[in-house]
């Protein structure tokens, strides 16, 4: 009966241990034809209950030209099946297009999905013209550093679909900055029905980088009754590769302040075109065109004989494309002037050349009178009587040397001359300076919050490593395994910004390429194998010297 009982669970323990995960994929269709929509479906089959999936589309990475979204799943609580669902659109290139293989992370388990694999070809049956579609706008050129560059998504229905709405888009772009400016405006009538959703785009750096934008339209077929529930999604994706230059340095004025684009200067208009001498009056010069509008310096008018001139105010208008310097102007001299000469120059992105803008003066006339100008003179009596008068200055004759209110005979010293004048404004200066260090040191920190991850994952990794070497010249394999086992799980955690109780076998080996899984395994079952049950621990060799040299090239990565 013993030799029965001890057989069966040997058995029972040998079909466990061969326990899979099944996965397996279906794409309808099979064949698609370049940027037809399809749907994939991911059936998964465990030994135990999986709950929910959480964050899929973190995961899976789709190649380029596809769209593909997560669009639902199936998952019972007390089942141990998992059904999920994608809509997606087929890239526009021909040939076989693999999705590479990724995790999905369930409630209570993560599981693996193989490479999915999608055929395009031409020779399927689609008219395109009958889909709703994505297109990207976006100019195909060099581009240059700090250029304002118009870009635009048009969702364009089709003869069977009708676009209905757009939400979710989401922008990858290293070395820009993007803002969308206007979201879900009607198409302009030659490019059909459809939306819009418009945005800029400014490079902040030279080199090549990858600009990825994604997001979803809502559609609805046209034959759907009017009050009838049609309506699906579709995702769409765009992944365009941009050249950013700086701007040329041969032939680049002195006065070139960052203006790229193509500009026009519209007449100079003044408040007053017939203002008193000493009367103020604006100026106002509009500069209109497609460029870097918000980038632009407003240059500097000197004062001269004829104007004082004031610095400039501005404002802009979004609709026109208008760009507005407000400068004050006060006449000196009565008579026809010249408003004030106002010129800057720009860079063109399609020409590639500099050229200068230069706003037209127009003619203003001063009336009144010029402030008369009249020399003081003083009168010396003690002076000869043929005796020259002497012009005043019009300065004051400077007060003489006072004495000391509280210690009579001696001289006041300046401020300047004083040793605690000084001094005291040293040490001012050096507490400024060191407060305002210590403001942007903790201001990084707070923008940074991996660095303080990683310092303390290292603190937490060098005493770990401390401890396990302690316990190992005890010999207590379980405080050995559990030191090295939670600095392993910190060390993780901060490298993948994750939560270090989350921290699997699986997440070392992606930490630690080459990291035995053998050992792993030997070290979580001696450090956590006791929570589950009594003398749970595992039997083998714990390789306490393969373990510290883990712990030390971890250390080495933080």
């Amino acid at each position: 009966m013993r030799r029965f009982l001890a057989s069966t669970m040997l058995l029972l323990l040998g079909l466990l241990a061969r326990a899979e995960d099944r996965v397996s994929w279906e794409i309808t269709p099979r064949i698609t034809a370049p940027g037809q929509p399809f749907r994939l479906q991911i059936i998964i089959e465990s030994d135990i209950v999986l709950g929910g999936a959480q964050q899929v589309d973190r995961e899976i990475r789709p190649p380029r030209g596809m769209a593909l979204r997560l669009s639902g799943q199936l998952v019972r609580p007390d089942s141990n099946e998992a059904t999920l669902n994608f809509s997606g659109v087929a890239p526009d290139q021909e040939g076989e297009h693999v999705i590479p293989s990724f995790n999905l992370r369930f409630a209570r388990k993560m599981i693996m999905v193989p490479e999915v694999r999608l055929i395009v070809s031409n020779s399927v049956a689609y008219r395109r013209t009958a889909q709703a579609r994505a297109e990207l706008s976006l100019p195909d050129r060099t581009f240059y550093v700090g250029e304002l560059i118009r870009g635009a998504i048009h969702l364009r229905a089709g003869d069977d679909e009708a676009v209905v709405a757009s939400f979710g888009l989401e922008s990858v772009a290293e070395g820009f900055s993007i803002a969308v400016t206007a979201d879900r405006q009607p198409l302009p009538a030659d490019l059909g029905q459809g939306m819009r959703t418009s945005f800029d785009l400014t490079p902040i750096r030279e080199g090549t980088s990858e600009l990825s934008l994604r997001g979803t339209m809502l559609i609805q077929n046209t034959d759907t009754p009017a009050f009838g529930n049609g309506n699906r999604d579709r995702p769409f994706a765009f992944r365009r590769k941009l050249t950013v230059e700086h701007v040329p340095e041969r032939g680049r004025p002195a006065d070139w302040t960052g203006a790229i684009g193509a500009f026009t200067a519209e007449a100079v208009q003044v408040s007053k075109d017939r203002p008193e001498v000493g009367e103020p009056i604006r100026m106002r010069a509009i500069l209109t065109g497609t460029g870097n509008l918000d980038r632009l310096i407003p240059p500097e008018i000197p004062s001269s004989e004829s104007w004082d001139v004031l610095p400039a105010t501005e404002r802009r208008r979004h609709a026109e494309e208008q760009r507005f310097f407000v400068y004050t102007l006060v006449p000196r001299l009565p008579g026809k002037l010249l408003t004030p000469a106002l010129r800057f120059s720009t860079f063109d992105p399609l020409t590639k050349q500099f050229s200068r803008i230069e706003f037209k003066p127009i003619e203003v006339t001063a009336t009144g009178n010029a402030p008369a100008q009249v020399d003081l003179v003083t009168a010396d009596p003690a002076a000869p009587a043929g005796a020259k008068p002497k012009a005043a200055s019009g300065l004051a004759a400077p007060a003489p040397q006072r004495g000391a209110p509280l210690f009579r005979g001696v001289p006041a010293l300046s401020l300047a001359s004083s040793a605690a004048f000084w001094s005291g404004n040293g040490l001012l200066l050096l507490v400024l300076l060191t407060l305002t260090g210590g403001v942007l040191y903790v201001g990084y920190l707070a923008a940074h919050p991996e660095i303080r991850r990683r310092r303390r994952a290292r603190s937490l990794v060098r005493t770990a490593l401390v401890d396990a070497t302690a316990a190992r010249r005890r010999g207590d394999r379980s405080a050995f395994a559990l030191a090295a086992v939670r600095a392993l799980q910190v060390g993780a955690a901060a490298l993948l910004d994750a939560e270090e109780a989350a921290m699997t076998q699986g997440d070392l080996e992606r930490v630690l390429p080459g990291a035995p899984r053998a050992l792993l395994d030997a070290l979580f079952g001696q450090a956590y194998g006791e929570r589950f049950a009594e003398g749970a621990g595992a039997a083998g060799s714990l390789g306490e010297d393969e373990t510290l040299e883990l712990l030390r090239r971890l250390l080495t990565l933080l």
